[in-house]
């Protein structure tokens, strides 16, 4: 038999390098689901939001706030997996995936991939959740990684065949031993609650994405583009601006129970946008459930 022809690919993407010391099989524990979010009521609302706030809401952004609305309300699924044991957050931190084009004409060829946190969402507005995330977003295509910066100048110097070593063990001391390594420019807690990533930014109407095991996050959001579709009112087909979500979540931390509800939840955000979405004066603690009640 002879040898496939192959060329090694010599330049690439920070991000494909810590790809590849992500995942070495397909063995792990993901289940898939997709929603489709009847957008109209949400987008109806939309512009007088943006004009007293003096900012762009963004799809994404509405998720972000309705995802804080269901984490608040069952928080037995905003946690990590430590050692065999389960452990629940008391805030909600938002992870939001940003796309940084390379350098040169061909934007996409050197893109990367880089993230941003949103703490405490609870805590915060639809407006200030979008004006944060617009920020960081900003300073992170212009170069600024902040925090990041430190860890990801390590990762781009290590050998390929260390990448997922070095993602294990500094998984183990953050998560497993609840170490803070700031001192070493590894940010404490860095991926938060879940995950959010806009795929429909990049012209893809649905998709589902994997889990990342040294993140220890057990749910991830996919954003997908925004498209009209036949859909059913009051037994009349109409058209209507559907939004596709898809889900990612980690089996051994949530059942399917569990996603049924936050799906119900997530609906009535986009159902009702008035009352959780654009409202300010929505607490959204208050819909937090009481910790002490759960088995």
């Amino acid at each position: 038999m002879g040898k496939i022809d192959l060329i090694k690919l010599k330049r690439t993407p920070l991000f494909r390098k810590i790809a590849m010391g992500s995942w070495k099989n397909a063995k792990d524990p993901s289940v898939y689901g997709i929603a489709e979010i009847d957008m109209l009521p949400a987008m109806e609302a939309l512009e007088k939001y943006q004009e007293k706030h003096l900012v762009k809401i963004t799809p994404t952004h509405l998720v972000g706030r309705a995802i804080t609305y269901c984490l608040q309300k069952r928080p037995e699924i905003n946690g990590l997996i430590r050692g065999s044991r389960i452990y629940l957050r008391k805030e909600v931190d938002l992870f939001f995936q940003v796309s940084i084009p390379g350098k040169g004409h061909d934007k996409s060829k050197n893109a990367n991939l880089a993230g941003t946190v949103v703490r405490k969402s609870e805590e915060k507005n639809l407006g200030a959740i979008a004006k944060e995330l617009t920020d960081s977003a900003g300073r992170m295509k212009k170069g600024n990684y902040g925090e990041l910066k430190s860890s990801m100048r390590v990762f781009k110097y290590l050998p390929w065949w260390m990448v997922g070593i070095g993602l294990n063990i500094s998984s183990w001391l953050i998560y497993g031993l609840n170490i803070n390594l700031s001192f070493l420019g590894l940010p404490r807690d860095p991926f938060g609650s879940i995950m959010i990533t806009n795929i429909g930014g990049l012209g893809v109407e649905v998709g589902l994405v994997p889990l990342v095991p040294y993140s220890r996050v057990p749910i991830l959001i996919s954003v997908g583009r925004m498209t009209k579709k036949p859909w059913v009112i009051d037994d009349k087909v109409v058209v209507r601006p559907i939004m596709s979500i898809g889900v990612t979540f980690d089996h051994r931390f949530i059942d399917g129970i569990h996603v049924a509800q936050m799906a119900e939840d997530f609906k009535y955000c986009f159902a009702n946008p008035e009352k959780i979405l654009f409202n300010d004066d929505f607490d959204m603690k208050s819909a937090r459930t009481d910790y002490s009640q759960l088995p």
